[in-house]
């Protein structure tokens, strides 16, 4: 079985979340570059205006099930490094189409 695991994330953590997919040998995956959002909680937007500078980024990988815990534990001691930053993961089961 596979996940499917989409990290969105202040620019600011793209070389740290880069380098935990490489610590886990993380191979593919899609990065998706100056996204514009806002947290659902308290998060400030992210707008890349004047009143709002920031930007989000977002890595999007198709993983087996088996590795999913380590990264999302990777990717919660980052978040905790840096809460302001803003990191959130998420996850669905997934399967590759064999062509």
């Amino acid at each position: 079985m596979m996940k499917a695991i989409m990290i969105i994330f202040n620019q600011a953590f793209s070389e740290e979340v880069l380098n935990v997919l490489e610590e886990l040998e993380i191979r593919g995956f899609t990065k998706f570059n100056d996204l514009q959002g806002r947290g659902t909680d308290k998060g400030e937007p992210k707008m890349g205006t004047h009143t709002w500078p920031a930007l989000n980024n977002a890595v999007l990988c198709f993983i087996p099930a088996d590795k999913a815990d380590d990264l999302l534990s990777n990717l919660k001691e980052l978040n905790a490094s840096g809460v302001d930053q803003g990191l959130k993961a998420f996850t669905w089961d997934a399967a590759i189409a064999d062509f």
